[in-house]
């Protein structure tokens, strides 16, 4: 394949990049993607995004895409597309530092309909015996404590947060590490959420689902316990 081939797609590249193309996501389409769209080998394509790399007009994660060296580092839709290729541990080490939180506001502000829904989550989460049903419900319980934590923004993060969960590497971790011992394992630690939150607990809300994460975190992640000062 010729190399000027690699220069004109990296110039057309460029300029739909200046015009604003790519913008609001913050990130190039996939190689296979751009291959199809101009007819050439993925190569071909690695070596126009190499030029632009080169050139700062990108950046490329391994494993995560190209992104957009010109979007807009303060946007809401160029922060969004940098958040897509976080990895499980990244997500998790989020998770062990919000969701003891909500739990501890949920345990203070939440009605008792809010309570009742949670507990609800928790009951189908309990009944259900494969792992598609209970990832759902499972993240429906610690969604719904979320809403009871009373504070939009943070229910709103975790909700971007719980779209990432829903991804491909995520559930392929869940598939690996799932076993009726561990769901088992894991509804216990809802209860005993639930019971804080039950008692109006905060602090004890907080231990129970700290303890709860951890327990995840180290089937998902091979054992290794994510370290966070509390």
């Amino acid at each position: 394949m010729p190399k000027h081939l690699a220069s004109d797609i990296a110039v057309a590249l460029k300029n739909r990049i200046a015009s604003g193309e790519w913008m609001e996501h913050g990130r190039l389409p996939p190689e296979r993607d751009l291959a199809a769209e101009f007819g050439v080998a993925r190569n071909t394509i690695r070596r126009a995004v190499e030029i632009l790399a080169v050139s700062g007009v990108v950046t490329r994660h391994v494993g995560r895409g190209t992104f957009l060296s010109v979007a807009d580092a303060s946007s809401l839709a160029g922060t969004i597309a940098r958040m897509e290729g976080a990895s499980p541990a990244d997500i998790m080490e989020i998770r062990l530092l919000l969701e003891p939180a909500a739990a501890g506001f949920a345990a203070a502000r939440a009605s008792e309909s809010e309570l009742n829904a949670v507990q609800d989550a928790h009951r189908i989460a309990v009944a259900a015996r494969d792992l598609v049903t209970f990832e759902h419900w499972d993240a429906e319980f610690h969604h719904r404590i979320f809403a009871s934590a009373r504070n939009d923004f943070l229910r709103e993060v975790h909700h971007l947060v719980r779209i990432f969960r829903n991804r491909l590497p995520w559930f392929d971790l869940k598939r690996r590490s799932f076993s009726e011992e561990r769901r088992q394992r894991y509804c216990r630690e809802h209860e005993a959420i639930l019971l804080a939150l039950r008692r109006r607990d905060s602090n004890g809300a907080k231990e129970a689902m700290l303890a709860h994460l951890q327990t995840v975190a180290a089937n998902l992640l091979n054992g290794a316990l994510l370290s966070i000062d509390h």
